[in-house]
């Protein structure tokens, strides 16, 4: 199950493909690959559930949580996160 943030970045991105492919801001494969990206997107958000994290799961790698700070800058709710080690400053 995805978490409700996951949820609401997931419907933006599928908002920003569909628009981008349907006021022709880009053309041809470029929008074709959009379009099924993002209908894969608004899957993923309709039945809150991704394969990728399941994937991530099963394989042990722990995924962070990207949580919004008070100045506007990303910070990970768990600091010894595998992804999120490499990714910090």
């Amino acid at each position: 199950m995805l978490s409700k943030k996951s949820i609401i970045i997931r419907y933006a991105i599928f908002l920003g493909c569909f628009l981008l492919s349907g006021t022709e801001t880009i053309t041809g494969w470029t929008a074709t690959l959009c379009g099924v990206f993002g209908t894969i997107e608004l899957a993923c958000a309709l039945l809150r559930y991704s394969p990728l994290v399941e994937l991530l799961s099963m394989a042990g790698v722990k995924v962070p949580e990207i949580v919004m700070a008070k100045n506007l800058s990303y910070t990970y709710s768990d600091s010894h996160a595998n992804l999120a080690t490499g990714l910090k400053k």
